[in-house]
Order: C-alpha cells, then sequence, then structure tokens
C-alpha cells in the first residue's frame, strides 16, 4: 500500500494581522470610553453648583463665564458689562475688597447668604430677591435693613461704584401696581439705591439703579428652580477710576 505523501506546511505571515486587529480593538474601546466619561451633564453640573453656592455663599468666576463656557455667567457685550481693564492699582484693590466681602460672607456674617461673584473687573454681590422684598412689591423689608448697612459699611470708605440691578422672572406680573416686570425691577433697585442714599449710608453720586426685567436670566424659567434663581438682586461693584476719585467717604446720618 502506497503512503500519502505530505505535503510541507506554509508558514503563515500573516499572523500578525491578529495582534494589530486586537490593539485597534482596544484602541477604540479606549477612545469610546474616553469621550462617554468627557460627556458632562450640564443640567446636574449647575444644580450641584447651585446647591454648593448656597452653602458657602462664595462663587468666583472669570469675567463672562458661568458654569461652562457659555453658559451662567451674562456676556460683557451688552454695555452695562467688562468695559475697560483694570489697572495693577486697580486690580489690587478689587482683591482686597473680594478677600474682606468673602471673610463676612460665610455662615454668621454680616453678609451671610449673599453670593460673591468675580466678573472681570467687577465684584457682584448676588442675593435672591425675597431677602430684600415680598413678592410683587418693591418696599424694602424690616429683615433687609441689617443687610444694607453691612454692604453699606464696607464699600463706603472704599474708592468704588455701585450699580443696583433688579431682575425677576419671565412670569408676567398681575397686581396692577406695575406695567411689567421691567418696571417691578427697575422699582426694585431704585428703592435700594435710594434707602441707600436716605440713609447717608453711601454718596449718591456713586451709584446707580438698572431695572433688567427678565432678560437677563441665569437659569431657564421653566422650572420652579430656574425662576427663583432669576429673581434676584446684584450689587455691582467697580472700583473708581483714579480721575473720579474725588468723592470723600460719606459717615452715616446720625
Amino acid at each position: 500500500m502506497s503512503r500519502k505523501k505530505k505535503h510541507p506546511e506554509h508558514v503563515n505571515h500573516e499572523r500578525w494581522l491578529v495582534s494589530y486587529a486586537d490593539f485597534i480593538t482596544l484602541l477604540f474601546a479606549f477612545f469610546v470610553v474616553m469621550f462617554a466619561v468627557s460627556q458632562v451633564d450640564t443640567k446636574k453640573l449647575g444644580r450641584f453648583t447651585e446647591s454648593f453656592e448656597n452653602a458657602i455663599g462664595i462663587i468666583s468666576t472669570p469675567a463672562g463665564a458661568g458654569i461652562l463656557p457659555g453658559e451662567g455667567e451674562l456676556p460683557e457685550a451688552n454695555g452695562q458689562r467688562g468695559g475697560r481693564g483694570a489697572s495693577k492699582g486697580e486690580e489690587d484693590e478689587l482683591a482686597a475688597l473680594h478677600k474682606s466681602l468673602a471673610s463676612k460672607a460665610g455662615f454668621g456674617g454680616g453678609l451671610a447668604g449673599v453670593k460673591i461673584v468675580r466678573r472681570g473687573n467687577e465684584l457682584v454681590l448676588r442675593m435672591d430677591a425675597q431677602v430684600l422684598f415680598e413678592s410683587g412689591a418693591d418696599s424694602l423689608r424690616e429683615p433687609a435693613l441689617p443687610l444694607l448697612n453691612a454692604i453699606a459699611d464696607e464699600l463706603r470708605t472704599r474708592n468704588v461704584n455701585l450699580r443696583v440691578e433688579g431682575h425677576t422672572d419671565s412670569i408676567p406680573i398681575t397686581n396692577g401696581r406695575y406695567r411689567s416686570n421691567w418696571d417691578l425691577s427697575a422699582a426694585r433697585a431704585a428703592s435700594v439705591v435710594d434707602d441707600l442714599a436716605k440713609g447717608g449710608l453711601m454718596d449718591p453720586s456713586r451709584m446707580a439703579a438698572v431695572g433688567y426685567g427678565e432678560y437677563q436670566p441665569l437659569a431657564p424659567n421653566d422650572t420652579p428652580e430656574g425662576r427663583a434663581q432669576n429673581r434676584r438682586v446684584d450689587f455691582v461693584v467697580t472700583i473708581r477710576a483714579t480721575g473720579n476719585a474725588n468723592a470723600t467717604p460719606t459717615t452715616p446720618a446720625n
């Protein structure tokens, strides 16, 4: 019986393709995982940040920036924000003021509950409108007066200007006293400035009142939480230019 002739085995020169395919698969999986973890739920992050702010009362953000790029803070392009860059002396003075205010904004401080936002060459002291006013009203509540006194005590002797900004949510005002939310926000800002001026707490020439109504929201107005964030009063502090630093500090009226 003749034996079947065995053919010599061919050497496989393509085994490297198996390792290469495994490597490419692992590399693809790695980039998929990296892409997945890089996707941030901005709403959840926003809620977490807001809770953290409420807990400590302080947040610092760069000019025109919010929680994430393009979110949160108002743009500087509306003429009211940003402006010229601060000089070295003004920057130092603003940093010192920020530090002093922050020390009083924690628990138990005279500015407890006030959020402090650094925005370019401005400091914003932000508070819930309900701290200062009853719903739909522009008369200051009695408990708000010590808070205004604390703010004035910190700013009075410093070379600063103060702009008080009123903001509302998007629900139309219906009490018949105000024509619109714009009217209400302007009346609230004017009420704060008027109280500081009449009480001799701040020099009237260093203050301004602005009403933005519902048109500069911090959060969407489609949830109760978002509307609560938008109902606020902002005390915007800027360092006076050297040429304007001729006003003498005022003292409280007796």
